[in-house]
């Protein structure tokens, strides 16, 4: 039986590491320039690194959790033998971890682009998974060096303090947010269609280019509804255990369980109905 207290403050740890390493390593991409490096290249090292330190922390204390989730189509899932699963691009193979045993999701840096061009917007996320389901999670902005996190049953955090969705409001008066398709994506045509829509009746549309900290956002109560296609699980699991504690839904529009969904929709009670009407297929 995993401690989960105990969890939870090893996945800030771990979290605190990749974010301080984040951040004393973004000389380096001006130095890449320079050095006449790809500052892409130089961010890929800088992540992996911090992934690195991540599983380190994990792995003194757990041992026998898997480990895994990473957006690098190059690395391997490690497993706590030290062979390689599945590469950690491939979505499937984060999605099916073994059932019996558990196992951490992260995203050490979860908004490169951000990272790239020192716009301050990018996370750190780290997820516990136990029989298919997210049990704790933690987002950590390391540039206003805010936590958040969420233990099952326990609710969700933001720096120790209690956090909560936002209470009801009209559309018009609240915010949404969402992230882009990349530009190849099939998916951004009727994308487009529906942010038109989302634009009209809402409030005000956010998109920060972090999964991770919307979702956070959104649990914290600081937007009220959230959309998204091309979904990928370890931007999503620790937003997703923050949302189910803060009182926020969450849910799929593919059908699946919320981790193994491509298409997700999150918002304030209220605001389901408004943001999957304007979502809709006239």
């Amino acid at each position: 039986m995993t401690d989960l207290y105990k969890a939870s403050r090893i996945a800030e740890q771990a979290a605190y590491a990749a974010g301080a390493h984040l951040q004393a390593s973004r000389s380096r991409l001006a130095a890449a320039v320079v050095m006449q490096k790809e500052p892409a290249d130089v961010a890929r090292a800088i992540r992996d690194a911090a992934r690195t330190l991540m599983r380190d922390v994990v792995q003194r204390q757990f041992p026998d959790h898997g480990f895994g989730g990473v957006e690098a189509d190059h690395e391997a899932n490690d497993s706590p033998d030290g062979t390689a699963g599945a590469p950690s691009g491939d979505v499937a193979a984060t999605r099916a971890p073994r059932a019996d045993r558990p196992r951490w999701i992260v995203d050490p840096l979860d908004g490169c682009a951000n990272y790239l061009r020192g716009y301050p917007q990018y996370a750190v996320s780290i997820t516990l998974v136990l029989v298919g389901e997210p049990v704790l999670g933690v987002v950590y902005d390391p540039c206003r060096n805010e936590f958040f996190g969420a233990i099952r049953g326990r609710g969700a955090v933001l720096n120790g303090a209690a956090i909560h969705c936002a209470l009801p409001r009209a559309p018009l008066d609240a915010f949404a947010a969402t992230v882009f398709p990349k530009p190849a994506d099939g998916r951004v045509a009727p994308y487009i269609t529906e942010l038109g829509r989302v634009l009209r009746g809402f409030g005000g549309v956010r998109r920060s280019g972090s999964m991770a900290l919307e979702l956070a956002h959104l649990a914290a109560g600081r937007i009220d509804a959230f959309w998204a296609h091309a979904v990928r699980p370890w931007s999503a699991a620790a937003g997703i255990m923050l949302l189910r504690e803060s009182g926020a839904l969450i849910e799929a529009r593919d059908g699946l369980p919320p981790l193994e969904s491509g298409a997700l929709i999150a918002c304030t009670t209220g605001m389901r109905e408004p943001l999957l009407g304007m979502l809709a297929t006239p």
